[in-house]
């Protein structure tokens, strides 16, 4: 009892010696034992291929032809998480924003500042300094305390953005018996000076843009009162879910709450995002297959249309309307983009939203005649599901 075992593969050593003689007549040499117990002595054999060299050794290296072993030509097969992480690095550096590197470890102070449990958190009995003592729970905190010194610094209006480590206790542990490790973008937009609009939708945008960018289609859904909690930092009625189409979360968007604003110093239009990586890599390997199509030589036209519907109909769901009620045509490519939400005061029962259609078709160039019945067909449809009226 105690003693040490080395499972031995023994179609691996030919890349360890270089000997296929040595993998045909392993077993034999080895008289058929595929564990080998190590003697206590021997505590250099940890290894199946410390056992494949011990049998070279015992064999003879000089015995040993002296050829190097085949090897395919083929390239080595592409890392899909790293192709991911450079595709999100080039699209938020496209849009503006800045990537910053923290450490994995922060302060019990920012956690509580972005009011997280610190229960939730690993503590290092080791640390390094006194601001590295937790594992963070999420991406997020670690960069809203780089915010206020940008401020104070002269940058009145910056995007950062960071690809990095979690560890939480509520994730179950490894075989190894270690902490879990997830991979989440985090991004926070900050500006010093107020902006046109809410700052849920400056995150949004980015969010939209970098789902296009690497193929990924996902909805924003309103948070539940019930998973109020699951949210910090951020504030669950100003922010949404973003939701992939197979119905899994991939992270949040939105602003943040008052109170996280004004621990980390935060100026009022700021909002930010959170995405897990490894889903989204699923999702990308979902959406692997492209079906590409020349763009058309005929010509655009575009459309507006303005919704007048109640403030608790969400934009997302208006939006989700118009893109049901247009399907997917075989000769037609249409876009749409959102122009403005107007409300006449903040605490108005309506809205009007409008959105710019924007249709090219592949046959023919279109008339304001043939696009008129599509318009209707939309105004129709959201009047029967929404109550949202066309004006």
């Amino acid at each position: 009892s105690g003693t040490p075992t080395v499972a031995y593969p023994g179609q691996e050593a030919t890349y360890v010696d270089g000997s296929a003689r040595v993998v045909d007549n392993s077993k034999a040499i080895l008289k058929l034992c595929i564990k080998v117990t190590v003697p206590f002595w021997r505590t250099d054999l940890e290894l199946p291929e410390d056992i494949v060299e011990e049998v070279g050794r015992l064999y003879g290296f000089d015995k040993l032809p002296r050829q190097l072993p085949r090897r395919s030509i083929k390239p080595a097969p592409k890392n899909l998480r790293r192709q991911l992480k450079q595709a999100i690095r080039q699209s938020l550096s496209r849009a503006g924003a800045n990537e910053v590197l923290t450490y994995s470890f922060v302060h019990e102070r920012v956690l509580k500042n972005a009011e997280q449990d610190p229960s939730r958190a690993y503590r290092l009995s080791n640390a390094l300094s006194p601001d590295l003592q937790y594992y963070r729970t999420s991406v997020l905190p670690s960069l809203l305390d780089k915010v206020h010194a940008n401020i104070k610094a002269g940058h009145d209006e910056f995007m950062l953005f960071e690809i990095g480590k979690i560890h939480d206790k509520e994730l179950p542990l490894t075989d190894e018996n270690l902490p879990s490790e997830q991979t989440f973008v985090d991004g926070v937009y900050a500006s010093k000076k107020p902006r046109a609009g809410a700052p849920f939708y400056k995150a949004r945008k980015l969010v939209d843009r970098l789902l296009a960018d690497i193929n990924v289609e996902a909805d924003f859904v309103k948070i539940a009162e019930s998973d109020a909690d699951m949210t910090a930092p951020f504030d669950g009625q100003r922010s949404a879910w973003i939701v992939a189409k197979n119905g899994e979360k991939l992270g949040i968007v939105g602003e943040l709450s008052q109170t996280v604003r004004r621990n980390f110093k935060l100026p009022d239009y700021t909002a930010a995002f959170s995405l897990d990586v490894e889903k989204l890599q699923v999702c990308l390997a979902e959406n692997r297959e492209h079906n590409y199509r020349p763009l058309s030589r005929f010509p655009s036209i575009s459309q507006d249309i303005s919704l007048c519907s109640s403030v608790e109909i969400s934009h997302d769901e208006l939006l989700r309307a118009v893109r049901q009620c247009l399907g997917e045509p075989e000769n037609l490519h249409y876009q749409i983009q959102t122009l403005g939400i107007y409300q006449p005061k903040d605490d108005a029962a309506i809205k009007t939203t409008t959105f710019r259609l924007t249709f090219t078709s592949y046959q023919q160039t279109l008339t304001d005649a043939e696009v008129k019945p599509i318009m209707d067909n939309i105004a129709t449809a959201a009047l029967t599901k929404l109550d949202a009226e066309r004006v």
